[in-house]
């Protein structure tokens, strides 16, 4: 697939980059930036568009051990947001961990979807050393949008992603009430933590965006969403090197320089992860309106006074 299909894919159904959600009656209500910044080295691995969602801790997007669901399926297999940001808005998880069952349908979490707010970042692949942010207004941290959910596919591959398994992973409670210019800072992917949906066999004739790695000779991958050959599988992460055994791979594939620069799990290449995301409390539009106003006055004081 080249990368403009790919973009037109992972973009679907994503948000407005400044995702507004209506604050509840009388409640304080934050508003934040995210910045997700790919933290490959130059060659290495690309991430598609991130759909990032704060919640109360009712979404789980998926258990190592247990299927995937058809949302967290296409952001894997494609970068496709589209059902994921869907299913988030509509107040849905993928496990329902009061049984800790394996997985057959998205059921109905215990938030309805309007106290959720998610969106996308990015237009298209995120480059090694690129950022993407957006800004997200009126969030209730205190009980509706008190944690963070992201997921994203790697790239190349077949099906493997970043997302938090854990809900409650990424708390955003040093940020209720904080000043403007607080924020929080962590990785995600880190080596031994990045998963392999399970849903499609690892095979680079069928993965997208092989093009964007013109270095390794790879094939010319998928044309259309979702050509790959069902797995059948569970969610594992993804250990030791992670493209040993993908089918039509170059003869020359695993001496090739150029492919040791694919390897997320070597933290000397990685460090602390994949990605980094830093989460930063911003001043609400109403608060910059106000500062602008009061430097055009000051400005015209100024003026007057000269």
């Amino acid at each position: 697939m080249d990368s403009q299909r790919l973009f037109s894919i992972a973009s679907v159904g994503a948000f407005s980059a400044a995702a507004i959600a209506a604050p509840a009656a009388m409640a304080a209500t934050t508003d934040l930036q995210v910045s997700i910044t790919n933290n490959a080295p130059v060659g290495g691995v690309y991430i598609t568009p991130v759909w990032v969602g704060f919640h109360d801790g009712s979404f789980d997007s998926y258990n190592g051990g247990l299927s995937s669901q058809p949302g967290l399926e296409r952001v894997a297999e494609d970068g496709d947001t589209s059902q994921i940001a869907a299913d988030f808005a509509a107040g849905l998880t993928y496990i329902d961990n009061s049984g800790i069952s394996p997985v057959s349908a998205t059921v109905a979490s215990s938030q309805a979807g309007s106290d959720r707010v998610g969106g996308t970042l990015g237009g298209g692949p995120i480059a090694p050393g690129a950022t993407v942010d957006a800004i997200f207004e009126g969030l209730d941290l205190s009980s509706e949008n008190t944690y963070f959910s992201y997921a994203s596919m790697i790239l190349p591959s077949s099906d493997y992603y970043i997302a938090n398994g854990n809900p409650f992973a990424h708390g955003l409670a040093a940020l209720d009430g904080a000043s403007v210019g607080t924020e929080i800072t962590f990785y995600i992917g880190a080596a031994g933590t990045i998963n392999d949906a399970g849903t499609e066999v690892n095979d680079f004739a069928t993965g997208p965006g092989n093009g964007l790695f013109p270095q390794l000779g790879l094939p010319a991958g998928q044309n259309a969403p979702d050509q790959g050959a069902d797995q059948n599988g569970v969610n594992a992460n993804v250990v030791g090197i992670p493209y040993t055994g993908f089918l039509n791979a170059p003869g020359d594939f695993d001496t090739n320089p150029a492919s040791a620069l694919l390897n997320f799990n070597n933290v000397d290449l990685y460090g602390p992860g994949v990605a980094r995301v830093t989460i930063t409390v911003v001043p609400e539009p109403a608060s910059l309106g106000l500062l602008g106003v009061a430097a055009a006055g000051l400005l015209l004081r100024r003026r007057r006074s000269s």
